[in-house]
């Protein structure tokens, strides 16, 4: 959605574009290439739009005050549009356990930092960039990337 309102020069189209096969404009496409490169998933893990999006929604999670594995099925059905297996919520619960333990309340105040939507006033900074690393790990998925 966010490419709607991308400025395209005719001869210089965005890079973030050009790296997700976007058309060149010179004639209409009906349907676009279906690729995956590392330059992909760079770009799905450092975009400023991708980490703000992640963060909204584990912020939008979190307010539910849900238990952490339904909140992260929530975001996987949301992004994804299809229930997860029970390995893969295995896995993303435990990769947020993992992160839980890890972070810090500077490294969580630092990825937090991304975009203009302003944080919720009363939230755990360390869940909250928990949950954000999870969101945004399924919106790298190679199925969430080149669904159609």
């Amino acid at each position: 959605r966010r490419g709607m309102y991308t400025l395209i020069k005719r001869t210089v189209p965005p890079p973030s574009m050009v790296i997700f096969d976007a058309s060149n404009r010179d004639m209409c496409e009906v349907g676009r290439l279906r690729t995956s490169t590392p330059l992909q998933a760079l770009v799905m893990m450092n975009d400023p739009a991708v980490l703000e999006a992640s963060r909204v929604l584990a912020s939008r999670l979190l307010e539910k005050k849900s238990d952490t594995k339904n909140s992260i099925a929530e975001a996987f059905r949301i992004i994804v549009c299809r229930k997860p297996a029970e390995k893969e919520l295995d896995v993303l619960t435990s990769y947020y356990n993992k992160e839980l333990n890890t972070l810090t309340e500077s490294t969580a105040s630092k990825a937090l930092a991304v975009g203009e939507y302003p944080l919720p006033q009363k939230a755990d900074l360390i869940q909250l960039a928990a949950m954000m690393r999870v969101i945004s790990t399924i919106y790298n998925l190679e199925e969430t990337i080149t669904k159609s």
